[in-house]
């Protein structure tokens, strides 16, 4: 089970994993492959978009990427202190230039949008569907079967964390990671209860899998097939217009 809890099927949650998989496909390629900052930063507007209108809050989702987001800030500080060539705008006690500002924005923005697409892609894509849709592609249901656990595991270790957090708050317990010691306590009391809690349910899986003889036979059929719907028409349009825009950026040397 997910932690979607009662999450209506709206925006991408509707599209068919097809569509899921071009658009995050796209994103990434677009972030890797423009050296704009300002198609970078239109491509995680519309990931911030897409995860309004596909039902996920978005104080809550950047809420999730909040470690991301401080990473990627010491990403822009190294790059605009490491990069002085160009226009000095700061050159007193630290020499910062424009090319170094957007160096550090542009791999900010290229960390963002990769981490923040695949996420949303975790979020809204259902690993049945997904898995459907792979199986029916051709792809082995066996690794069809190993893709929809590890999405599965997702929520799964984020309900985990969230008891475990729950438990020590309880017990007066606040782990730390300010110094060597309190990063050992931290593993002691938050990551060992998780893993333990993880393998405990891989080890339950793994019997259950054994149970029913999964991989017997070498074929097996999809439960339903996936019908291309106006939502996939928005999304394609979506991908269509960054893919535009990367293009007309690269013609036109945004920066």
């Amino acid at each position: 089970m997910t932690d979607r809890g009662a999450t209506k099927n709206v925006g991408l949650r509707v599209a068919t994993p097809a569509a899921n998989l071009l658009l995050l496909g796209v994103l990434v390629g677009v972030v890797l492959s423009s050296t704009s900052v300002a198609v970078r930063g239109g491509a995680l507007g519309v990931v911030v978009l897409l995860a309004g209108w596909s039902g996920v809050p978005v104080r809550s989702f950047l809420r999730s990427l909040r470690f991301v987001l401080v990473f990627a800030a010491v990403l822009f500080v190294a790059q605009a202190l490491s990069i002085h060539e160009g226009t000095a705008l700061i050159d007193r006690f630290v020499r910062i230039t424009d090319v170094g500002l957007l160096a550090g924005a542009g791999m900010a923005l290229r960390f963002l949008v990769i981490l923040a697409s695949s996420f949303l892609f975790v979020s809204v894509v259902d690993p049945d569907r997904l898995a459907g849709a792979l199986i029916r592609w051709g792809i082995p249901y066996r690794y069809g079967y190993l893709l929809i656990l590890s999405l599965r595991f997702v929520p799964f270790f984020r309900r985990e964390l969230r008891i475990v957090r729950e438990a020590q708050s309880v017990r007066g317990l606040r782990p730390s990671v300010r110094s060597m010691k309190r990063i050992r306590r931290a593993i002691r009391y938050t990551f060992v209860p998780v893993l333990v809690s993880g393998l405990m349910r891989v080890d339950s899986i793994a019997l259950s899998m054994k149970g029913r003889c999964f991989g017997l036979h070498r074929r097996r059929t999809a439960v339903r097939a996936e019908r291309f719907r106006a939502v996939d028409i928005v999304v394609v349009c979506c991908v269509a217009a960054l893919a535009g825009l990367a293009v007309v950026a690269a013609r036109r040397g945004w920066t």
